[in-house]
């Protein structure tokens, strides 16, 4: 084929995350305006554009389709091969090759193939007995132990790192909600519907005209809107937090209450600087287990007792 004779391709790029109807209208006036359509395999795409009236053609090999020119539909794989040879073509003058993205990928879109896969991993036929036979008990370690290794990424100033241990964290609530979805309970469009509401709700200043100023107003007022049954300070802080982490929310949740804790004083008025907290918490860590107690179990009884919270 001359370089007069030269065919012109559309390289139709389509998402499989998207709905197959929905193509640009660039995308729909090449259809429409093409010789001919083709594509190696049938797809949702294929089926929504014959849908349409358009025929197409579904071939084993493409070199025909090639010397006449038209659309070609790229499959979910990406066609791969057939995209090395039109490279190739193109560099050898013999075709003219224009890329016409019909869909894309939102951001997030990713998401949606971890969700398919978790899916896979509960299916009856395929999947893996080892995810099907997990419940929310068993999965619980392994939520506190990706917790921990993000926060050993993010310590560690690892991007790739980080990357990877936020891949395994965000697997876990993907997987909590697959089994409550096998039980009828909700599902993982349940959980991230509730987050997007929660995160509007406390950010009115964002999808609203509220005060950007009053941020933190904003933010617990509309946690206390939301949960009007608790009507103690420390409601809803975890009681397993590591008894440091639980001592320091119970302080802050008092004092965001304006009703802060009569707290105890070091001896003699003592002070302790910054750079020499670590020592002194390490030293009432040797203290306590010199007199034979549990430095943790003793700090979460003071902090119980002290804020009046029921065990």
């Amino acid at each position: 084929m001359s370089a007069a004779e030269a065919s012109t391709v559309v390289w139709l790029l389509t998402s499989p995350r998207i709905p197959a109807g929905l193509l640009t209208v660039e995308a729909w006036d090449a259809l429409h305006e093409a010789e001919a359509v083709a594509a190696f395999d049938s797809s949702p795409t294929v089926e929504a554009v014959r849908d349409a009236g358009i025929e197409v053609l579904l071939v084993d090999d493409a070199a025909a389709f090639l010397e006449e020119g038209g659309v070609w539909i790229v499959g979910e794989d990406g066609d791969e091969e057939l995209r090395e040879a039109l490279a190739e073509y193109v560099a050898g003058g013999e075709l003219e090759l224009e890329v016409v993205y019909g869909s894309w990928d939102p951001p997030g879109a990713r998401l949606l193939d971890l969700v398919a896969a978790v899916e896979q991993l509960h299916a009856d036929e395929g999947g893996c007995p080892w995810h099907r036979s997990q419940t929310h008990e068993s999965l619980a370690p392994f939520l506190m132990e990706e917790s921990y290794e993000v926060l050993d990424a993010i310590a560690d100033g690892d991007a790739a790192d980080l990357e990877e241990e936020l891949g395994d964290l965000l697997f876990q609530p993907v997987l909590h909600a697959r089994l409550a979805a096998g039980r009828g309970e909700f599902d993982i469009d349940d959980v991230a519907g509730a987050v997007v509401d929660k995160i509007i709700r406390r950010h009115p200043h964002v999808w609203g005209d509220a005060d950007p100023d009053e941020l933190y107003e904003h933010w617990h007022s509309a946690k206390a809107a939301e949960k009007p049954h608790r009507d103690h300070p420390a409601d809803g802080v975890s009681r397993r937090l590591p008894s440091l982490a639980f001592a320091s929310k119970v302080i802050d949740r008092f004092a965001d209450a304006g009703a802060p804790l009569d707290l105890p004083e070091l001896p003699g008025g003592a002070k302790v600087d910054a750079d020499d907290v670590g020592e002194f918490l390490l030293a009432a860590v040797v203290a306590a287990r010199a007199a034979g107690v549990d430095p943790e179990l003793a700090l979460r009884r003071a902090v119980v007792v002290k804020a009046g919270i029921e065990e």
